[in-house]
């Protein structure tokens, strides 16, 4: 299963050291809002990561938290 995500950068919002991310993602038939932070030292970190990710099979959360973090990680190397 070769699961490719989209996404799209609702907002962002920069404070206390990190940005927070809301971005909106989707693949074939699933689209799902997704709450994000990047912090200076260059971690992603979905808070609430079971709970906005629970009606997925675990190996899609995984293929969405790479993904995710990969495409936040290239937008922030943008802004330097």
């Amino acid at each position: 299963m070769d699961r490719q995500f989209t996404f799209k950068v609702l907002s962002v919002t920069e404070e206390y050291g990190f940005s927070s991310y809301i971005v909106q993602c989707s693949a074939q038939k699933f689209k799902r809002i997704i709450k994000a932070h990047y912090d200076r030292s260059g971690s992603v970190y979905i808070p609430d990561y079971q709970q906005q990710l629970a009606a997925m099979s675990d190996l899609d959360r995984t293929v969405l938290d790479i993904q995710l973090a990969s495409f936040i990680i290239k937008k922030e190397k943008r802004k330097v």
